[in-house]
């Protein structure tokens, strides 16, 4: 006999594939509590274990009164690695309200990474700035940028809740063209996980991104986090059959490995 653990997991998985392939689409309410039990042929105890769960991952949320009920909320936030776009913008996108809480914003020098992403001499300045991104109110990624301080004089006195690269067009008049991604799995250290409520350890999404003008020149030297239990990367890669695209335009993944820690 299955144990109240086992059936919770199986129910778990059954209510994720029916998110995932549309059958309980983003936006749809969920039947009572005695209907959805008598779905899925489970407890309305272990149905309601298993739907605290799933509002705790942000997949559905329950409101209150006569009115309310239990919705299904947007899945995962789709990260399109082949634009260049701010955050705001591909949340606006999908759906979501976007927000953004400025962790902290300072002027300094350039550390031996970031003077080499920037191509900058030693000893130069650059803005630094740490912003906690939200989708819907929930905490979706920390994002840590740095930026030449001799070209955008001024821009940490400016409103940085929005897009930093709109702020890069309408006030420096400058355009980021496209920009070269690192993706790799990290664990999330205590700070990291105080503000973007997971558990310290928790495996995250990171993308090391440097950011180019149309003249290749970077503006731009970044270190994203994302929870990982709510992102998704997509990539779209050309293949053989795609004619009238130079190949030095066409997008692509490059995948190295890394050198074991000793």
């Amino acid at each position: 006999m299955a144990t109240e653990h086992a059936v919770a997991e199986q129910l778990r998985r059954r209510m994720l594939t029916d998110i995932g392939s549309g059958t309980l689409p983003p936006g749809a309410r969920l039947g009572s509590e005695r209907e959805l039990a008598e779905h899925y042929g489970v407890s309305r105890g272990t149905l309601r274990q298993v739907l605290s769960q799933l509002e705790e991952a942000g997949l559905v949320r329950r409101v209150a009164g006569r009115t309310g009920g239990t919705f299904i909320t947007h899945g995962k936030v789709e990260h399109d690695l082949t634009k260049v776009v701010g955050v705001p913008a591909y949340l606006a996108r999908q759906g979501y309200a976007a927000g953004t809480r400025v962790v902290s914003t300072r002027m300094g020098v350039a550390d031996t990474m970031t003077q080499r992403a920037l191509q900058l001499p030693a000893g130069s300045l650059v803005l630094d700035v740490r912003r906690l991104r939200l989708a819907d109110g929930k905490p979706f990624s920390l994002d840590h940028a740095r930026m030449p301080a001799e070209r955008f004089p001024g821009l940490l006195e400016m409103s940085l809740g929005g897009s930093i690269y709109e702020l890069l067009e309408s006030e420096f008049d400058v355009v980021p063209a496209d920009a070269e991604e690192i993706i790799e799995v990290v664990n999330a250290t205590e700070e990291e996980a105080a503000l973007l409520s997971v558990t310290a350890g928790d495996a995250l999404l990171g993308i090391t991104r440097t950011t180019y003008d149309k003249d290749g020149v970077p503006i731009e030297f970044s270190h994203d986090l994302f929870r990982s239990d709510r992102t998704q990367i997509m990539m779209r890669t050309p293949g053989r059959g795609l004619r009238g695209v130079p190949s030095d335009q066409a997008h692509f993944a490059r995948i190295s490995s890394l050198p074991e820690s000793s």
